[in-house]
């Protein structure tokens, strides 16, 4: 099943109609595609509440480690390996994976050689962003998807996905983000922000903030959502907070954790997050964030 991107945000534009119609016809483009079986609802129907597997990973297009500190701009036409990455997601029995810095079509690749639905959204129309973006993955089905524009600006340019799925009859909605590393101003948490709160159920944003965890602009994110490492305290959160997600000394930060998941703690109950597995460490530059979730039971 294929659905198009039933929303999208971008500033005007003012450089003539066919322009506009351009910008509009590829946003339109951009949806989602449900390829994969629906997971049973045996456990809903029990009333055994679902447990949930999220991840967020930032792929660096598939070109794993290979020469570290070049731009992903420059490595477009490198030799990639999807396969490699897809095996580092399926070693977390992951049901929902937020990924960045994808190109276009590589939300497919990747889909199908784990068998999940995609969804996938560009950082930019025409012009500065519009050959990489964001997705998401989901063992469940995806309902709807659309674009959110948060940055503009010749290598600023940068959109999330914005992706509803169905788990259990009830809609989730999943926020992949990849924020510019160089915006300090924090309006693109503050659009983040503004696009959550409006949603009433289960929301979560995951990805790669480019921002520490104590940075002030992460005080922006919505009141209603809290980051997962906080919630609980286990050797694999412990781990997480002490290594960091950038891998490799070429990173000026290397230790830093920069990518991250926050959830609603109203409608989940963290049980465990933690680093994927140190075997696949070398298919990015990003080590994968795992979360895993209890969906709490409406009362």
């Amino acid at each position: 099943m294929a659905g198009p991107a039933q929303r999208f945000r971008f500033p005007c534009i003012t450089g003539g109609i066919a322009v506009l119609l351009v910008a509009v016809l590829l946003a339109a483009c951009q949806g989602y595609q449900n390829i994969a079986k629906s997971p049973a609802s045996d456990i809903f129907l029990s009333g055994v509440p679902r447990e949930l597997t999220l991840v967020s990973y930032n792929i660096r297009t598939g070109i794993g480690i290979a020469s570290p500190g070049t731009s992903p701009y420059h490595t477009q036409f490198w030799k990639k390996s999807l396969p490699r990455v897809a095996a580092a997601i399926r070693s977390t029995s992951a049901d929902i994976v937020a990924v960045q810095e994808l190109l276009e079509g590589q939300e497919e690749e990747l889909g199908r050689l784990l068998g999940m639905n995609y969804a996938y959204a560009r950082h930019g129309i025409v012009g500065p962003g519009d050959w990489w973006g964001v997705g998401v993955l989901s063992k469940f089905p995806i309902t709807s998807s659309f674009r959110d524009v948060i940055s503009t600006g010749s290598g600023n340019a940068r959109s999330n996905a914005v992706v509803t799925v169905e788990i259990d009859g009830s809609p989730h909605v999943f926020i992949s983000i990849h924020k510019d590393k160089d915006l300090g101003d924090g309006v693109s948490i503050d659009r983040t922000a503004d696009t959550a709160n409006e949603f009433l159920g289960p929301v979560s944003v995951m990805g790669d903030f480019n921002l520490w965890p104590d940075d002030p602009i992460m005080k922006k994110m919505p009141k209603k959502l809290s980051d997962s490492a906080d919630h609980v305290d286990t050797p694999g959160s412990r781990e997480l907070k002490r290594i960091g997600t950038l891998n490799g000394t070429h990173h000026a930060d290397h230790g830093g954790r920069v990518d991250s998941i926050w959830i609603d703690p109203r409608f989940y109950e963290v049980l465990d997050t933690y680093l994927m597995d140190k075997g696949h460490w070398d298919a990015s530059d990003h080590y994968g964030v795992v979360v895993r979730v209890r969906v709490k039971q409406e009362n």
